[in-house]
């Protein structure tokens, strides 16, 4: 089966903040949340999603950030739809984001173009939901 890949950036430095936007998204308190030297990493795992979120590196002067990895059983229609509830989760919070999805094989070659979402972008995809 195939499956969604999606890549993002959220725009915070504060793990605790993303974590409970991510628990929101994916309805779940059952997050791992580990403190290492480097930041930290948040991880989620079941039979359907897949997601890894840990700070990026960054140089000085730079807006703190985490980096988002993972991928999710469902069609590329509904990941764009979750991922853009979750965009819409941060933006709530006054925190930027932006993601990318596309659909890949199990050796992980792109099936479809990529999409993007980011707060530029959303009154472009909620004109693209009306019309389908």
């Amino acid at each position: 089966m195939n499956k969604i890949a999606f890549y993002g950036s959220i725009y915070s430095g504060d793990y605790k903040i993303v974590a409970s936007i991510l628990k929101k998204w994916l309805l779940t308190d059952n997050l791992d949340i580990k403190i290492r030297l480097s930041g930290e990493e948040i991880v989620y795992d079941n039979e359907k999603i897949y997601l890894y979120c840990y700070n990026a590196v960054i140089d000085e002067g730079e807006e703190p950030s985490f980096l988002l990895e993972g991928n999710i059983s469902q069609t590329l229609d509904q990941v764009k739809a979750r991922l853009h509830q979750l965009l819409q989760l941060y933006r709530e919070q006054d925190i930027n984001s932006n993601f990318e999805c596309v659909e890949i094989n199990e050796n992980g070659d792109e099936l479809s173009e990529q999409c993007y979402l980011s707060r530029y972008y959303m009154k472009i995809y909620r004109e693209n939901i009306k019309r389908n």
